[in-house]
């Protein structure tokens, strides 16, 4: 009696990844499966609608006092996002620096091995959340400040989308950065504290000191820009060209945190 066996199935090569729509699925699974994110993206929103109330409330006792304050709403509410952008550069620096911290960065590089692939998507998804929280922020701090100011803060539609917009914007810039010199650091400590001194301690440090040319490059630090995207203001520069400061900040980290990533061991 004879034995007969199955055919084996044709080989097919060896089992292709999921590309970079697979590392996007991968990064964006793992970015909601932290509680970190929600905890930074529900502390900005308060943050944004809380110091938004205190600023239109702010603003109405000035004007009973008899100081002008006439300015759009969304431009009086977007000064709240001088402190809640912070949560934004905690919540795209413990996306990378977190996973350096648990060791938890050799199995994405296992999964991805591509490391510029793996450095896209993660950047790709965190600016896109980021921006999007951004936008919602603002139009909420807005909306929030706007009835505090008592009819001093009158703004069209095209007002509070632009301002809205100018916050995505500057927040995915951040982000970006953030992932940057996460990359480059690779430490929480290391990049947060870098880049509050880089958003908020150099720009007034360069304005005090006196001399004429660190003035004129505080101006083209990247919380300068982003106050000219969140004001539709024209001082310094116009909107162009805050838009192009911001790119050059980001590109900058970018690279160098790519660089990084490729030449070191995990």
């Amino acid at each position: 009696m004879t034995t007969t066996t199955a055919p084996s199935p044709p080989l097919t090569g060896p089992v292709k990844g999921g590309g970079f729509k697979g590392a996007l699925a991968f990064e964006w699974t793992k970015l909601w499966s932290v509680r970190a994110t929600w905890w930074n993206l529900a502390v900005g929103l308060l943050l944004t609608v809380g110091f938004a109330a205190m600023v239109g409330a702010s603003a109405d006792a000035s004007a009973k006092k008899g100081i002008d304050v006439a300015m759009p709403a969304p431009h009086h509410a977007s000064q709240a996002f001088l402190v809640s952008q912070l949560t934004v550069v905690v919540l795209a620096t413990l996306a990378l620096t977190g996973e350096y911290s648990s060791g938890s960065v050799r199995t994405t590089l296992q999964a991805v091995p591509a490391r510029g692939r793996m450095l896209r998507a993660k950047t790709l998804v965190v600016t896109a959340v980021v921006a999007v929280a951004g936008c919602v922020f603002s139009v909420l701090g807005t909306l929030v400040a706007a009835p505090l100011m008592s009819g001093h803060g009158d703004y069209t539609g095209g007002q509070l989308l632009g301002t809205a917009l100018g916050a995505g914007v500057y927040l995915a810039a951040l982000a970006v950065m953030s992932v940057g010199i996460g990359s480059v650091l690779r430490s929480a400590a290391g990049t947060i504290t870098t880049l509050i001194m880089v958003l908020l301690a150099l720009p007034q440090l360069m304005g005090v000191v006196g001399a004429r040319w660190l003035e004129t490059a505080s101006d083209y630090m990247p919380s300068v820009a982003g106050t000219v995207l969140l004001t539709e203001d024209h001082d310094p520069y116009g909107g162009g060209a805050a838009l192009l400061v911001l790119a050059v900040w980001s590109a900058a980290c970018y690279a160098a945190g790519s660089a990084v990533l490729r030449r070191r061991d995990a």
